[in-house]
C-alpha cells in the first residue's frame, strides 16, 4: 500500500489469535506509538519519520483497525485491546519502552502501563484520559465545554451509529476533520490514507465499537478500566512529557491538569494553541521536537530532575 508520507515496510505478528500489523522503523530505545479511534498507525507517519533516525519507532495497529485483522466476531472491548498489546509487547519482547499514548490509545496504553511499570521507561502522553471524573455530573460541569463528548455519545444510537460510522464511514471523513485545527494538512491524498484500510461497511466495525465504548456512567466497562487505571497512575513517578492540543474538543484542559496532578515527575508540558485532538497532524514538529529533547535530556543526565523519585 502506497501512500503519502508512509514510506514504511510492513510488519505482522500473532498476538492473542489474530494477525496484528506494525510499523518497526529505525534503532536505538524503543518508543512504542499507540493510535485511537478511527485511526491507525499512518496518524503518526510524520512523527515516526522525525525520530526513527535516532530511535526504534514501533507504531501497531490495533486489531480492527488499519492493516491488522478485522475479524467479524471479535471482542474489541477496551480490556480486550489491552489483553492483545500485552501479547504484542510479549511477542516482539519490548523493554524500557518510551510510551507515546494518544486518544484510546491512551486508554489502552496506559492501563498496560500500570500493570507493567518495569517496562516502561518514559510517558509521553499526547491528547488522552487514563481516567474519569468522580461522577457524572462533574465531567458535564467542565469548562470549557468538551462538546465532543455528546456527539460521539449520539453514536451510541441504533442504527445511527451503523450508518454514519459503517455506512458512510462518517468518523473518517467528518469527524477526523474536526479533530485538526490546520485542516487545509488534510488534503485529499492524507484522507485517502486515512481511508484506506477501510473500504468497506465490515471494515468499520471496530470504529462503531469504539465509539459506543465512550463512558457515560460509572457503570459502563470503559469507567471502571479508567478508574482502576487512574488509581494506578496517582503518584507513579515514571518520567512523563505532556504534550497538548489546546484546541480539542473532547480532552479539554481539565485532562491535562489531572495528568500533570498525578504524575509527578513530569517535565514542563507542551501546550501547543494551534492544535487540536489529532495534535500528530496539526503540529507533528512539536511532538517530534518535545519527544526528542525529552529523551535526550532524561537519558543525557544522571541527575536530570525527571529521575528524581
Amino acid at each position: 500500500m502506497t501512500l503519502p508520507d508512509y514510506p514504511f515496510a510492513s510488519h505482522f505478528v500473532t498476538a492473542s489469535g489474530h494477525r496484528m500489523h506494525y510499523v518497526d522503523e529505525g534503532r536505538g530505545e524503543t518508543i512504542l506509538l499507540l493510535h485511537g479511534n478511527p485511526t491507525w498507525s499512518y496518524l503518526y507517519r510524520h512523527v515516526i519519520s522525525g525520530l526513527s533516525d535516532r530511535h526504534r519507532c514501533v507504531a501497531p495497529d490495533h486489531l480492527g483497525f488499519g492493516l491488522s485483522d478485522k475479524p467479524a466476531h471479535a471482542d474489541y472491548s477496551m480490556r480486550a485491546h489491552v489483553m492483545r498489546l500485552e501479547a504484542f509487547v510479549q511477542a516482539l519482547d519490548l523493554r524500557d519502552v518510551t510510551l507515546v499514548v494518544q486518544d484510546w490509545g491512551g486508554v489502552i496504553g496506559l492501563s498496560w502501563a500500570v500493570r507493567h511499570k518495569a517496562l516502561v521507561k518514559r510517558l509521553v502522553v499526547l491528547n488522552t484520559a487514563g481516567f474519569v471524573p468522580r461522577t457524572f455530573g462533574e465531567l458535564a460541569s467542565l469548562r470549557p465545554v468538551p462538546w465532543g463528548f455528546p456527539l460521539l455519545w449520539s453514536l451510541r444510537i441504533p442504527v445511527l451509529g451503523e450508518l454514519f460510522v459503517q455506512g458512510m464511514a462518517g468518523f473518517v471523513r467528518y469527524l477526523v476533520p474536526l479533530g485538526v485545527h490546520h485542516r487545509e494538512r488534510l488534503t485529499d491524498e492524507v484522507m485517502a490514507g486515512y481511508l484506506a484500510p477501510y473500504p468497506t461497511w465490515a471494515s468499520r466495525r471496530a470504529h462503531l465499537a469504539s465509539v459506543r465504548q465512550v463512558p457515560m456512567r460509572p457503570k459502563d466497562p470503559a469507567w471502571q478500566l479508567l478508574e482502576e487505571t487512574g488509581a494506578e497512575l496517582d503518584g507513579w513517578t515514571v518520567p512523563t512529557q505532556i504534550v497538548w492540543g489546546m484546541r480539542d474538543p473532547v480532552f479539554v484542559p481539565w485532562f491535562l491538569e489531572e495528568f500533570e496532578r498525578r504524575l509527578p515527575n513530569h517535565a514542563p508540558t507542551v501546550r501547543i494553541p494551534d492544535a487540536s485532538h489529532f495534535l500528530q497532524d496539526d503540529r507533528p514538529d512539536r511532538i517530534t521536537q518535545a519527544v526528542r529533547t525529552f529523551m535526550e535530556a532524561a537519558a543525557g543526565r544522571a541527575d536530570h530532575p525527571l529521575h528524581a523519585a
